[in-house]
Parts: structure tokens; C-alpha cells; sequence
């Protein structure tokens, strides 16, 4: 029985700290880089925090250790952007970073667990956001607030698809 629902578990604690840090960043008067940066900072270490946490807690076998190198990215990412002064180009280079490493995660764990599964579509559909930020940042000549806004409405919009992917019925019989 814990094994059908860790995936949701799993789901809900990233659609939470996704949902929390893009409402702190939607209703923040400032989108410069100190914001910025203290928003990227908490997502990413809480990513890594829940994230291991559900995965020591309620996987088991390869699936407890799968998540381990987001886990580790999402760590590094939130240490370097809590650690970095008020500079717009950290903020850039970490949230592409961020985006790419997880876009192709995601993308690789989309394919192991099959795109016509209900999880492996999720994966895709996950990885297509952070790709797409990814792919934003790269090419589009943004200034800070844009950014900001931009990684703001990643999270909204990444938090949205992941909690109504945990809440599916779909996830409970996937596992």
C-alpha cells in the first residue's frame, strides 16, 4: 500500500514547495535579484530536502536512490543562490542551469518509465517547462524583473501540473 502512494507523496511535496516559492515571488513588490536569488535559494534547498526525505522514507530499491541526482543539483543550486550577492547574472546562470539539468533528468526518467504511462507523460510534460525556461533564458535578452517573473511563472505553472498529477487517480495505479 505505501508503495502506490509514494509517488504521490513524492508529487505533493514538490507541488508544494513549487506553488510556495512562485506565490512568494507573484506577491513580492520587488522582482530584483536579492529576491531572486533568496526565492531560488529556498526552492532549491527544499526540493532537495522533501524530495530525499520521500525518497529515503517511502521507496525503496532504485527508486529510493533515482531522485538522488536532482537531489544533489537542487542542493548545489539553492547553496550557490543563497551564497551569491544581489547579482543578476548568478541568478541567470544558476536558473539556467537548473532548468537544463532538470529538463534532461526529467526527460531521461520520462523515457524509463514509458511516455505512454500516466508518470512518464508527467515527466515529459515537467520537463518540457524547465526546458522551455531553459531555452527562454538562453535566447531571449531578459532584464532582471523578467527573469524573476519569468522563473515565478516556471514554478506556478510547474506546481499546478504536479499537484494535479499527485492528486490523479492515474499515479495510484501506476505504481
Amino acid at each position: 500500500m505505501a508503495i502506490k502512494q509514494t509517488p504521490r507523496i513524492a508529487l505533493a511535496a514538490r507541488a508544494a514547495i513549487s506553488l510556495a516559492v512562485g506565490l512568494f515571488l507573484t506577491f513580492s513588490q520587488s522582482h530584483g535579484a536579492e529576491i531572486g536569488l533568496l526565492a531560488l535559494g529556498i526552492f532549491g534547498l527544499s526540493f532537495a530536502v522533501l524530495t530525499g526525505l520521500a525518497s529515503v522514507l517511502f521507496q525503496k530499491g532504485l527508486a529510493a536512490i533515482e531522485n538522488v541526482p536532482l537531489v544533489m543539483v537542487a542542493l548545489l543550486i539553492g547553496i550557490f543562490a543563497l551564497s551569491a550577492t544581489d547579482d543578476a547574472m548568478a541568478f541567470k546562470f544558476l536558473v539556467t542551469g537548473w532548468a537544463i539539468i532538470a529538463g534532461a533528468f526529467e526527460l531521461y526518467q520520462a523515457r524509463r518509465a514509458g511516455f505512454k504511462t500516466a508518470a512518464g507523460r508527467d515527466l515529459l510534460i515537467n520537463s518540457s517547462f524547465s526546458l522551455l525556461l531553459a531555452v527562454l533564458f538562453l535566447l531571449a535578452p531578459l532584464d532582471i524583473v523578467s527573469q524573476v517573473g519569468f522563473f515565478g511563472a516556471y514554478l506556478m505553472m510547474s506546481g499546478v501540473h504536479i499537484g494535479i498529477a499527485a492528486a490523479s487517480p492515474a499515479h495510484s495505479n501506476a505504481e
